[in-house]
C-alpha cells in the first residue's frame, strides 16, 4: 500500500515535489532564548497531509516534506514547553502560491538536537544522493520520528562544496490522538514540556499523526492542514538557588516553630 502510495504522490505532484522536499525553516524560526522567560508564536503555516510524523515511527521511515521543520536556540539551560494546534491560515507555497489551510489536523512533533543546513549551504533533502546512501533501501524517506537520523544536501559544484549531512540528535516527541503514547484526547492539540535543555541550537519536525490517513481513498491526502506553534522557554534555577531556596524555608520554619514555642510558655 505505501509503494502504491508513494507512486500515486509522485504522479499528483511531479513538478513541485522536488523543491518543496527540502528542509528549511523559512517562517519557523522561533528565536534565541537566554535565562529569561519569553514565548514565541508563530502562525500562517499549513503541513501536507495528516499522517507526515506518525509516518517516521514505522520501519521504513518517512518523508520529511510532509512535515514541517521549526528552530530555536538556546543559550542557558532552560524549560521549554512546546504546543501545536490546529487552525486556518492563509498559506503560501514555494511557488508563490497562495491557498486557505483546512481544520482537521491531529498534530505530532518530535523534537532534536541539531540543524539543517542554512543558506548558503545547500539545502538537505530526502531524495538527495548523500541522504540515500545513507539510510537503509526502500525506505520512503530519511526522517525519523523516534529515533535520531540525518539528512543531506547535493554538492556545489561552482564553489567545490562536497554534499554534507545534517544530523538531528533524538530528545523527545508528543502526539495528538487516543493510541498509545498519545495525549489521550483527540482534540487538534498537543503539547509537552522539556525539562533543562542544555543550550545550543535545536529542530523540531511537526507534522498529521493519523497514520489512516494515507489511504488513497481520503480526498485529503494531499490537503494543506493549518497549525499554529508556540514556544514558552522558562527559566532553570541554577543549583545555588535551589539551595538558597531550600535555606530560606528552613529558616522560615525555624521562625514559626519559636513563636509558637513563645506563644505556649
Amino acid at each position: 500500500m505505501k509503494k502504491t502510495l508513494r507512486y500515486a504522490l509522485l504522479l499528483a505532484g511531479m513538478t513541485s515535489l522536488p523543491v518543496m522536499a527540502h528542509v528549511g525553516y523559512s517562517g519557523r524560526n522561533f528565536g534565541t532564548f537566554s535565562d529569561a522567560s519569553a514565548t514565541s508564536t508563530l502562525s500562517g503555516q499549513g503541513v501536507t497531509g495528516n499522517y507526515g510524523w506518525i509516518d517516521g515511527t514505522d520501519a521504513d521511515y518517512g518523508d520529511a516534506h510532509k512535515t514541517l521543520a521549526y528552530r530555536f536556540t538556546l543559550l542557558n539551560p532552560t524549560n521549554v514547553t512546546l504546543t501545536f494546534h490546529q487552525a486556518t491560515s492563509q498559506v503560501t507555497d514555494h511557488s508563490g502560491n497562495v491557498s486557505t489551510s483546512i481544520l482537521g489536523l491531529m498534530p505530532g512533533f518530535s523534537l532534536y538536537q541539531g540543524l539543517a543546513h542554512l543558506a548558503p549551504m545547500g539545502a538537505d533533502y530526502d531524495s538527495s544522493d548523500i541522504s540515500k546512501a545513507h539510510r537503509p533501501a526502500n525506505t520512503e524517506g530519511a526522517f525519523r520520528a523516534l529515533n535520531d537520523w540525518k539528512i543531506g544536501n547535493e554538492p556545489d559544484a561552482v564553489n567545490g562544496v562536497p554534499a554534507a549531512l545534517s544530523f538531528f540528535k533524538y530528545i523527545g516527541h508528543a502526539y495528538d490522538g487516543t493510541g498509545s503514547g498519545s495525549d489521550g484526547v483527540a482534540d487538534g492539540k498537543v503539547s509537552h514540556t522539556f525539562t533543562n535543555l542544555a543550550a545550543g541550537d535545536y529542530s523540531v519536525f511537526m507534522g498529521g499523526s493519523d497514520y489512516s490517513a494515507q489511504e488513497l481513498s481520503n480526498p485529503n491526502l494531499l490537503s494543506k492542514y493549518g497549525v499554529t506553534a508556540t514556544l514558552v522557554a522558562g527559566v532553570v534555577p541554577e543549583p545555588e538557588t535551589y539551595a538558597m531556596l531550600i535555606a530560606g524555608l528552613g529558616l522560615m520554619g525555624a521562625v514559626i516553630r519559636r513563636r509558637k514555642l513563645t506563644t505556649a510558655i
